[in-house]
C-alpha cells in the first residue's frame, strides 16, 4: 500500500472539498452531498446553468472550477467513481435559474458518468427541468474500433467548460449553447503520457511500470495505456505524444495541418514537478510550431488529474478558421473559478529575452606573471587531470551526497567538467586562467557548489596576482590556494572539522612545504604525500557531525559516510598530481659503483665532501624550477 497524506481511504473526497471551500472564499457544499455551487446558489435569471463532474482523485476537476464565467455547481463521486444520479440531480434542482432557464451538463465520456448523469437528466426532465447533455470524448489514443461508449473524455472537456461559461454569462440559449459546444468538441483532440502509475487511497499501484518504461496513452482513472516507449528524453516524449494524436492510421487520428492554429493544454496529471512542467510545456509549444501549428493560447498546471500520477496530457483545440477562431473569446472571457489558470498569450517561437550587452570574457584580463610553453602544457595537464577524476567519480560522489545532501554533488561538478572542455584556456597567465575557472564554477555548476569554488578560484588569482613572492614558485601557488581557502572559510561561516571541503584541502595545503625540494622529483613526491593527507582526511569526515550546509540538518545518525565535498577535493587533488607524476616523474639515475678506497683516502673524500656541500648548493638550486617551471 503506497503511503499518502490522508486520515482514512473512506473519508478523502469529503475532507478534500471541505478543504477547497475552507481555502476558496464563495464556494459552498451543498448540504450533505458531494456538490460544490456558489455561494450566490442558483444561476441568474436569463443564464442556463453550466454543471460538470466525475469522480474524486481528479482534483481540482471539477469543484475548482465552480465560479462566475465557468460552472454553476461540480458534483463529485468516490475516488474514480461517477457520482451517483441522485447527487447530479441534487446539482441540477441548485443550480438551475428560478425562471427554469435552462441546465447545460458537461461529462467526460466514460461509462458510469454517461449512465449517472443520463438518469439525472431523465429524472430532472420529469421535473419539467429544461436539461441538456453534451458528452466530451476527446481521447486520440485508441488505435481500434472503440467498445463501450467510445473515445474517453480527458483534459479537453475543459474548452468546454470554460466555453459554456462564457456563452452562459452572455445569456445564450440552451439550444444554442448545446450547439456551440457539439460543434468545438470536433475539434478537440488529448493524449497523455505518464512515467507511473497511481494508486487509490488504501489500495495498491493500479499498474507497474518499470524504470525504463514510459506508459503513453492511458486515461485518467489510473488504467494503463495502448503502448510502452522505452524511457527517454521530454523532447522525445512529446514528440511520440503528438505523432500518436496526428496519425493518419488511427481510428481517432486528430489532424494538425501545417499553418492551423491551436489553443494547448499541458495538463499535470498529478505528481510531476513544476519545473517538468514547464519543460514539457516548452516542448509541446516547440514542436507544434515546428510543425507550423501556431500556439495561441496556453494553459499549463494541474487541471484534471489522476492522483499522484507522474504524467501528463497534451489538449489542443483549433481555433484556426473563421467560424472557430471566436471559441477565443470564450476562453478569454473572464471568470472567478478559483483553479482556472492564466493564459499564456503565445506568438513567438523563442522565448521573449532582455538583451544581456556583457561579454563574460572581456573582464578577464591577461594580468599576473606569464608562464613558458612546457609551463602551460604542465598547467593544461594538471587541470585536464583534476577534470578526468572528478568525470570518473560523478557516481560515487553523487551516492556520498545522497541522504544528507539533493544527490547531486558528482554531477554538478561534472558541469564544470564539461564546461572547461568547451572553452579555451588562456594558459599564459595564471591569473587569467583561474578566472575561468571561477566563471565556468559560477555559471555552470551554480548552487553550493558552484559559489564554494567560485569564490575559492577568484581569491586565488587576486592573491596569486599580488604575491609578494618572485616567479611562478611552489610556494607562491600553495599560498594562493591558502588564501583561496581562508576566503571560502569566510564567506561560508566554515572551519576545520565542520564535514566540508576545508576538513581535506586545509590539511594537504598546511602539508606541503617546497622550499628545500631541489628537483622535479622531490616535488612530486611532496604532492603525492599532500594527496594521501587529503584522502585520509577525506575519509574522517565519516566520523564528523555537520555543523553547516543541508547535512547540518539531516539525523546525524542518518549522516554515516564521508563527505562528498571533502571527497571530491581528494579526488581532483589525485587526479591533478597524478597526471603531472605521469607526465613529468624523471627516471632515477642508476647508482654508479664506488671504487674500493684505503681507509685513510676514504676519510680524506668524506670530509672533501662536507666541506664542499655549501658551496655546491647555489649550483644544484639552478637545476629546480619554480612551481609549474620546474616542469620546464
Amino acid at each position: 500500500m503506497s503511503k499518502k497524506f490522508i486520515n482514512h481511504p473512506d473519508d478523502c473526497v469529503d475532507e478534500a472539498l471541505e478543504g477547497l471551500v475552507m481555502t476558496h472564499l464563495g464556494l459552498r457544499i451543498l448540504g450533505e452531498q458531494r456538490v460544490i455551487v456558489h455561494e450566490s446558489g442558483r444561476a441568474a435569471n436569463g443564464k442556463v446553468a453550466v454543471v460538470a463532474g466525475g469522480g474524486g482523485g481528479h482534483e481540482p476537476f471539477a469543484a475548482g472550477f465552480v465560479g462566475q464565467g465557468l460552472l454553476t455547481a461540480a458534483v463529485c463521486g468516490r475516488v474514480f467513481s461517477s457520482p451517483p444520479a441522485g447527487a447530479v440531480l441534487a446539482a441540477i434542482r441548485a443550480a438551475r435559474s428560478s425562471e427554469n432557464d435552462g441546465v447545460l451538463l458537461i461529462v467526460i465520456n466514460y461509462t458510469g458518468d454517461r449512465l449517472n448523469f443520463g438518469l439525472a437528466l431523465e429524472r430532472a426532465r420529469m421535473e419539467n427541468v429544461r436539461v441538456k447533455m453534451v458528452i466530451c470524448d476527446d481521447d486520440c489514443a485508441l488505435s481500434s474500433s472503440f467498445k463501450a461508449f467510445g473515445r474517453r473524455g480527458l483534459a479537453g472537456s475543459l474548452f468546454l467548460m470554460k466555453a459554456a461559461g462564457a456563452l452562459s454569462e452572455r445569456g445564450e440559449m440552451l439550444e444554442s449553447m448545446v450547439h456551440v459546444l457539439e460543434e468545438m468538441k470536433k475539434s478537440i483532440g488529448t493524449i497523455g503520457a505518464s512515467l507511473t502509475s497511481c494508486s487509490v487511497p488504501g489500495g495498491e499501484t493500479m499498474f507497474r511500470l518499470e524504470d525504463d518504461e514510459v506508459e503513453l496513452g492511458l486515461g485518467i482513472h489510473g488504467e494503463a495505456g495502448v503502448k510502452r516507449i522505452q524511457m527517454t528524453t521530454a523532447s522525445n516524449i512529446i514528440e511520440e505524444m503528438l505523432n500518436r494524436m496526428t496519425d493518419s492510421d488511427s481510428s481517432c487520428s486528430f489532424p494538425l495541418p501545417s499553418g492551423c492554429s491551436v489553443a494547448l493544454i499541458v495538463n499535470n496529471l498529478g505528481g510531476l514537478s513544476i519545473m517538468e512542467m514547464f519543460i514539457a510545456a516548452r516542448e509541446a509549444i516547440k514542436q507544434l510550431e515546428s510543425r507550423e501549428v501556431k500556439v495561441v493560447r496556453c494553459y499549463v498546471g494541474h487541471l484534471m488529474t489522476s492522483l499522484e500520477m507522474r504524467g501528463i496530457q497534451l489538449s489542443v483545440l483549433r481555433v484556426d478558421e473563421d467560424e472557430r477562431s471566436w471559441w477565443l473569446s470564450l476562453l478569454d472571457a473572464p471568470t472567478s473559478a478559483p483553479m482556472w489558470p492564466h493564459p499564456l498569450y503565445h506568438d513567438r517561437i523563442t522565448p521573449e529575452k532582455l538583451s544581456d550587452d556583457v561579454d563574460h570574457w572581456d573582464h578577464i584580463k591577461h594580468r599576473g606573471p606569464k608562464l613558458s610553453k612546457r609551463g602551460q602544457r604542465a598547467l593544461k595537464i594538471a587541470i585536464h587531470g583534476a577534470a578526468s577524476a572528478l568525470e570518473s567519480h560523478v557516481d560515487r560522489l553523487n551516492e556520498l551526497d545522497s541522504g544528507c545532501g539533493d544527490g547531486d554533488c558528482g554531477s554538478t561538478l561534472n558541469r564544470w567538467v564539461d564546461g572547461m572542455r568547451q572553452i579555451e584556456l588562456k594558459l599564459k597567465y595564471p591569473c587569467t586562467v583561474l578566472h575561468q575557472l571561477s566563471y565556468l564554477m559560477e555559471s555552470k555548476v551554480g548552487g553550493t557548489s558552484g559559489a564554494i569554488y567560485g569564490i575559492f578560484f577568484a581569491a586565488m588569482a587576486k592573491a596569486f596576482e599580488d604575491s609578494d613572492i618572485s616567479g611562478i614558485t611552489p610556494e607562491r601557488w600553495v599560498h594562493a590556494a591558502k588564501v583561496g581557502l581562508e576566503v571560502v572559510r569566510k564567506y561560508g561561516n566554515v572551519g576545520s572539522g565542520d564535514r566540508t571541503l576545508v576538513d581535506a584541502l586545509l590539511p594537504a595545503l598546511e602539508h606541503l612545504q617546497f622550499h628545500s625540494k631541489n628537483c622535479i622529483n622531490e616535488i612530486l613526491d611532496e604532492l603525492l604525500a599532500a594527496c594521501e593527507v587529503a584522502e585520509e582526511e577525506a575519509e574522517k569526515t565519516a566520523g564528523m557531525r555537520a555543523r553547516v550546509g543541508r547535512a547540518s540538518y539531516v539525523n546525524e545518525d542518518l549522516v554515516t559516510k564521508p563527505d562528498a565535498g571533502a571527497t571530491a577535493v581528494a579526488i581532483w587533488f589525485r587526479g591533478f598530481v597524478s597526471a603531472l607524476d605521469l607526465e613529468f616523474r624523471e627516471p632515477e639515475p642508476e647508482p654508479e659503483p664506488e671504487p674500493e678506497l684505503e681507509p685513510e683516502t676514504r676519510s680524506r673524500s668524506s670530509s672533501s665532501s662536507s666541506s664542499s656541500s655549501s658551496s655546491s648548493s647555489d649550483e644544484d638550486s639552478l637545476c629546480a624550477c619554480a612551481s609549474v617551471h620546474h616542469f620546464d
